[in-house]
C-alpha cells in the first residue's frame, strides 16, 4: 500500500525530471517510498523528518531537514529560495501548515492523511487501490525501485504491541506481523 499511495502522489503531482519536491515525513514507509520514485523520476528530493529517520532518507539520495534540529521553513528556504514545484505532506496538522507557503503552485501540495489540505488550496491524494496500480507498484518491487524498509518484525501473538508502534507515527519504514 505505501508503494501504490507513492505511485498515485507522484503521478497526481506530474512533475517533470529537474523538479524539487519536499517530502514532509520522509521517514515513513510512504515517505521513503515517495522519495525513492521520485528521485528514480529525476526529481530533487528534499526530506523532513526527525533525527533517527536521517540515514534512510539520505542512503536513497535525498536532503534530509532535521525538524528537531533546526526550523524546517527556514533551512527550506535556504536550500530551494525560490519555493518547491511540489510538496507531498505525510504529517498533516501543524506541520502541514508550517510547509505549504513553501509551494510554487498550492495546488501541487498533496497530503495522504490532513483532509483539511484544500483549506491550504492543496489536495487530497486520490488513491487507485486497484489490479493495475498494485501490479505497476509490484513491477517497480521487482525492478529495486521501490524497496520496503523493514524495522521490526513480530510475531502474531504480539500484534497488538507492533500496532501500537505504528500508531505512535515515528516507525522508520515498516513493521511486519508474522503469521507463521
Amino acid at each position: 500500500m505505501a508503494g501504490t499511495t507513492a505511485v498515485d502522489v507522484l503521478d497526481q503531482l506530474g512533475l517533470p525530471a529537474g523538479a524539487t519536491v519536499l517530502v514532509n515525513g520522509v521517514g515513513g514507509g510512504v515517505g521513503l517510498a515517495v522519495a525513492r520514485l521520485a528521485i528514480g523520476r529525476g526529481l530533487r528530493v528534499i526530506g523532513t523528518g526527525s533525527t533517527a529517520k536521517r540515514e534512510h532518507a539520505e542512503a536513497i539520495g535525498a536532503r534530509f531537514i532535521d525538524y528537531t534540529a533546526e526550523d524546517v521553513a527556514a533551512a527550506a528556504r535556504e536550500l530551494v529560495p525560490d519555493g518547491f514545484d511540489g510538496i507531498v505532506d505525510l504529517v498533516g496538522g501543524t506541520s502541514l501548515r508550517t510547509v505549504a507557503p513553501l509551494a510554487q503552485d498550492p495546488r501541487n501540495v498533496i497530503a495522504v492523511g490532513d483532509m483539511s489540505v484544500p483549506d491550504l488550496g492543496g489536495r487530497f491524494v486520490e488513491r487507485r487501490v486497484d489490479r493495475a496500480n498494485l501490479e505497476r507498484s509490484a513491477r517497480l518491487a521487482l525492478d529495486g525501485l521501490l524497496a520496503p524498509v523493514i524495522t521490526a518484525v513480530h510475531p502474531l501473538s504480539d500484534a497488538p504491541a507492533a500496532l501500537a508502534t505504528v500508531e505512535i507515527g515515528h516507525t522508520s519504514g515498516k513493521v511486519v506481523i508474522k503469521v507463521a
